[in-house]
C-alpha cells in the first residue's frame, strides 16, 4: 500500500535546499504525493525576486520539475466559484469543481467546525495570495489526520498545523530530520 504524503509550501524551501530528487526520495511505488489546492495557489504566487532581493526562479522551477516529474496530485474540496464583494468572479478559486473535487468529509467539517481553527480563520484579511491567513495552513493540517504532511513551518508557532499536531495529526517538522543519519523515506516511515 502506497503511503499519503501531503506537502506543505514551506517543505518545498527545504527540499529545494537539500536538492532532493523527490523521485528518488519518495519513489512513485511506495508514496502518493499531493498537495491541496490552497498550496498550489500559494506556490503560484512565488515571485521571480523573494522582499530579501533573493532570486526565487531556481526554486520555482525545481517545484514545477518536481510536480510534474512525480506527479504530484492537487486536491481540493467540491464547490463553486467563489465571488468577491462586488459580485465579480474571485481570481483566486479553491474549491473543485465537477469531476476535480472531492465532498468534505464529516471528520473534515468537525476539524474545521472546532473553535480553535475558527478562531485562526475568521476575520482574516487576503495576503498577496488572495488567500486568508492560516487558510492554506488548516487545509494542510486536516489533510495531517489521512496522510503525513511534510512541512518546515516552526514547530512553535501557533496555528493549524501545532493544533493539528496536537490532535495527533501527523505533522512531520523536516527541521527535525537530520538527512545525514536517515532519509526522508524512513523519517515519514516512523510515523506510520
Amino acid at each position: 500500500m502506497k503511503l499519503p504524503v501531503t506537502i506543505d509550501c514551506c517543505a518545498w524551501n527545504y527540499l529545494f535546499e537539500q536538492q532532493l530528487d523527490l523521485a528518488i526520495e519518495l519513489p512513485k511505488g511506495h508514496f502518493t504525493l499531493m498537495m491541496p489546492r490552497e498550496v498550489e495557489i500559494e506556490i503560484d504566487a512565488i515571485p521571480d525576486i523573494g522582499k530579501d532581493g533573493n532570486d526565487k526562479r531556481a526554486l520555482k522551477t525545481y517545484i514545477a520539475n518536481s510536480i510534474a516529474s512525480n506527479q504530484i496530485q492537487t486536491t481540493s474540496v467540491f464547490g463553486f466559484a467563489s465571488v468577491e464583494s462586488d459580485g465579480s468572479l474571485s481570481p483566486t478559486q479553491v474549491y473543485g469543481g465537477f469531476d476535480q473535487g472531492t465532498f468534505q468529509s464529516d471528520k473534515d467539517r468537525h476539524f474545521y467546525a472546532t473553535n480553535e481553527i475558527k478562531k485562526q480563520l475568521s476575520g482574516k484579511k487576503p495576503r498577496p495570495t488572495r488567500l486568508a491567513a492560516n487558510q492554506a495552513d488548516a487545509a494542510i493540517a486536516v489533510r495531517s489526520f489521512d496522510s503525513i504532511v511534510l512541512t518546515n513551518e516552526c514547530k512553535t508557532k501557533d496555528g493549524p498545523l501545532n493544533f493539528a499536531a496536537k490532535k495527533n495529526g501527523k505533522v512531520l517538522y523536516l527541521s527535525d530530520l537530520d538527512l545525514s543519519k536517515e532519509s526522508l523515506a524512513n523519517y515519514i516511515r516512523k510515523f506510520m
